[in-house]
């Protein structure tokens, strides 16, 4: 079947049991709660929202400068600021829930249970239609120093544990956010996979350092940072690629997507849906034109479903 201008391409998509309207959500960290941007553009035509990082207590982040200008990119030490669990369900899911718009609840714990008592009260709370358990900031134990792991998701046994502490605490469903700093994304791609992911989102940021030459020292507080933006998108695709010839669960595929091109890059590579990051500060109604652009796509080479793209890239 193909499609008229006036026979316009379905785009909802399902991941890992969440339903969006179209495969268009936000990056964890570049959209605030949703009402950041709210006046920019009506959120509710997203197909998800996905929020900061909750933790169990607010968090103030790191001290700035947090935030380098790159080339082609941005370079940050946020440090994983936010209100904190309470704040969040009190003053920011009423919104949300207002919008009548699916809530993906990035969360960050010091534990796996502190992930798993996050998971289990914003279910409880009807506060998140999905988890995504952000397992890519730094978050170092002895055991995993000394293989010279310092994330979560650099350890495949760590992936694999703190994913099934999680899926035991929530029957929401579980996308497991991963790093793209390792050897092969495909490793803990599927330990999250065997421990009950529903999904994974590829990728997160890649650690990088600017040092200013006049004062010799680091342009960020926290000397290193995750680098976002165009410079990491190549990346980011690949690695998608990768674990999609491998996982049987889908993949919301993020990294420097910044028109509706990119967006299909990822979702020929294997994305089921796509999260929109830092052209957010650019362009704030960025993910609205992506999902035009994702309809005009499909209209202009006469695809019916946005579906039919999937992992279609040819070879």
């Amino acid at each position: 079947m193909t499609t008229t201008p006036t026979d316009l391409p379905r785009l909802e998509v399902c991941v890992g049991g969440l339903r969006m309207k179209n495969p268009v959500t936000t990056a964890s960290g570049t959209f605030g709660y949703g009402q950041e941007y709210d006046r920019y553009f009506d959120v509710s035509c997203l197909g998800a929202v996905t929020t900061k990082s909750i933790t169990l207590q607010p968090r103030p982040g790191n001290k700035p400068p947090r935030l380098v200008e790159t080339p082609a990119g941005l370079l940050n030490a946020i440090g994983l600021q936010n209100v904190g669990l309470d704040a969040y369900l009190a003053e920011k899911v009423p919104f949300l829930r207002a919008k009548q718009v699916p809530i993906i609840a990035n969360i960050y714990g010091k534990s796996a249970d502190e992930y798993a008592e996050l998971a289990r009260r914003l279910e409880e709370a009807g506060a998140a239609d999905a988890i995504e358990a952000n397992l890519s900031c730094p978050n170092v134990h002895d055991a995993r120093r000394a293989r010279g792991a310092v994330l979560v998701s650099q350890d495949c046994d760590a992936v694999a544990q703190y994913t099934r502490v999680i899926r035991s605490a929530t029957r929401l469903p579980l996308f497991v956010k991963l790093t793209p700093n390792v050897v092969d994304i495909r490793e803990p791609a599927l330990a999250a996979q065997e421990s009950g992911a529903d999904a994974v989102c590829l990728i997160n940021t890649l650690l990088g350092m600017a040092i200013d030459p006049e004062t010799r020292r680091p342009k960020l507080s926290n000397v290193v940072g995750g680098l976002s933006g165009p410079a990491i998108r190549p990346i980011a695709v690949k690695m998608v690629w990768d674990a999609a010839q491998v996982l049987k669960i889908p993949i919301i595929g993020m990294g420097g997507i910044c028109r509706a091109e990119d967006a299909v890059e990822f979702l020929l590579a294997g994305a089921t849906a796509v999260a929109v990051g830092s052209m957010s500060f650019r362009q704030p109604d960025a993910a609205v034109a992506i999902i035009r652009g994702i309809s005009d796509y499909l209209v202009r080479h006469g695809f019916s479903d946005v579906c039919q793209i999937v992992g279609k890239v040819r070879l």
